[in-house]
């Protein structure tokens, strides 16, 4: 949906799934901050945010007024840096940078309006506004940014774009590539693309911030007619968007606005395993914001059997769902850690690295399968030292070793309720 704000105006309303949006961010960025700061002895945390899409600042919610992203990074920021230092021996110094970007005047114009009623100071070297396409800033936020941190360059971006095709995926790309540390929330209104398919002059030109070729298009509009339909061409393309991004983790929930049915992607992008974690979290945190159809197991992110035939069940991120999937990867991890550890052992990293972008599992998840088939005798962890753990082992090392246990006898059919 397409807001309009203008300084002279009350802000426009907000909708369901801009909320819904607004409420993992505000909880993504709590989580975050707490977990990059669980040193006690660090003095200073450095971060950049950046909205590329900024908005006014604020949403109506019947009678009351709500912060939009940018008043929520700052306003996150503010309660971080209070909340980290409750009991901290030595204070922590937060040290945030915000660059806000809206190509519409009107819409920076209301944005500066309401920071200036909160007393924010604009364009000092806390907060930035600029009106401006974000495609015309990237390069200059990038700079500033490896500049300011020229060794972590840790820093969010949020692209909250209206569509598809207003972010070109190059610029997630040259993001990820100069800013090792940074990660990039994107807004992608998958069944819009879906819906439009179609090898009309428009729609190629429509579809290049993607780069998607004709030929692409092409096969994607012939998933779309087959009987795979939705779920294999939004599989392809949530494949296409990593390959393109060059993200190592990208984590694709759907919002699904009541009133339209029609999906958006609320994709997380990065390159640590950390912020890949965060993230997934948040989602079990917040129920029935994010829904999935699926098992709980792999192969269910990232696409919607919604109106396919056969459609399967629901995954809303509840405790009976948590409990089906550990139970569901409790059958179908052995197969997962033969295809990884057959020849040679895998460290718990590779493992977790190897099958995050197929699963709704946090890592936490996935430990405790692991150590239920520890200890069940279906494979063996090694130490560092290089011989087997404790059978009492409860906390799993990154760098600990999985060896598929000789007593393991299974081929592709295998699981563990003798199924094939």
């Amino acid at each position: 949906m397409n807001f309009n704000w203008h300084p002279d105006q009350r802000p426009p309303s907000i909708d369901r799934h801009s909320k819904a949006k607004l409420d993992v961010l505000r909880s993504y960025l709590c989580a975050y901050f707490d977990k990059l700061n669980v040193n006690p002895s660090r003095e200073v945390f450095k971060i950049d945010l950046v909205d590329g899409f900024a908005g006014g600042g604020t949403f109506r919610d019947g009678e009351k007024t709500v912060s939009g992203t940018p008043l929520i990074m700052l306003e996150e920021c503010e309660a971080a840096m209070e909340r980290l230092n409750e009991d901290r021996a030595k204070p922590l110094r937060f040290d945030h940078k915000c660059y806000f970007i809206d190509k519409e005047t009107a819409h920076t114009d209301h944005l500066r309006r309401v920071l200036k009623e909160r007393n924010y100071v604009l364009d000092d070297d806390r907060i930035i506004v600029r009106n401006s396409l974000f495609e015309e800033e990237v390069e200059d936020v990038l700079s500033a940014i490896k500049h300011r941190q020229p060794l972590a360059g840790r820093a969010i971006f949020l692209l909250d774009q209206t569509g598809f095709s207003q972010v070109q995926l190059t610029n997630v790309a040259k993001i990820l590539r100069e800013l090792p540390a940074a990660e990039v929330i994107l807004t992608f209104a998958a069944d819009a693309l879906y819906n439009h398919l179609s090898l009309t002059p428009e729609m190629i030109k429509m579809v290049a911030p993607l780069e998607l070729t004709k030929s692409q298009l092409h096969e994607l509009i012939q998933f779309k007619n087959g009987n795979a339909g939705r779920a294999l061409a939004q599989r392809t393309l949530r494949e296409h968007i990593r390959l393109v991004t060059g993200a190592t983790y990208d984590t694709p929930f759907f919002i699904r606005p009541r009133e339209s049915r029609r999906a958006l992607w609320f994709l997380h992008l990065s390159k640590h395993p950390t912020a890949r974690d965060v993230m997934v979290q948040v989602h079990w945190d917040i129920q029935n914001t994010f829904e999935h159809y699926g098992s709980g197991d792999f192969e269910m992110l990232g696409w919607d059997t919604l109106r396919d035939p056969g459609t399967i069940p629901l995954f809303n991120f509840t405790e009976m769902d948590q409990e089906k999937m550990r139970t569901q990867l409790l059958d179908t991890m052995p197969r997962e850690l033969f295809s990884l550890a057959s020849e040679e052992p895998v460290t718990v990293d590779a493992m977790r690295h190897g099958i995050a972008n197929r699963t709704a599992a946090r890592y936490s998840d996935l430990d405790s399968v692991l150590l239920r088939l520890f200890r069940e005798g279906e494979i063996d962890i090694l130490g560092a030292n290089g011989k087997v753990r404790s059978p009492t082992l409860q906390r799993l090392r990154t760098v600990d070793r999985i060896v598929m246990s000789s007593q393991m006898r299974f081929d592709f059919g295998y699981s563990r309720n003798g199924s094939t």
